[in-house]
């Protein structure tokens, strides 16, 4: 009787998270810290571009 108590419970966990996801996002703010973590990753990327693009550019200079 305990596993189907417990899996009711899940169950009923995965329907609200996936039916209110929007409103739970806006309550914890956790969009800003989405769109924060996307600027990093951006920023992370052009990075590793233009280190790369040096690496590059230093290997044609030494050739």
């Amino acid at each position: 009787m305990l596993k189907y108590l417990v899996v009711a419970l899940i169950a009923l966990g995965i329907y609200i998270g996936v039916t209110y996801k929007d409103q739970i996002e806006d309550l914890t703010d956790s969009r800003q810290f989405e769109e924060v973590h996307d600027v990093f990753e951006d920023a992370s990327d052009r990075a590793a571009d233009a280190a790369s693009d040096l690496s590059d550019k230093l290997e044609g200079l030494s050739n």
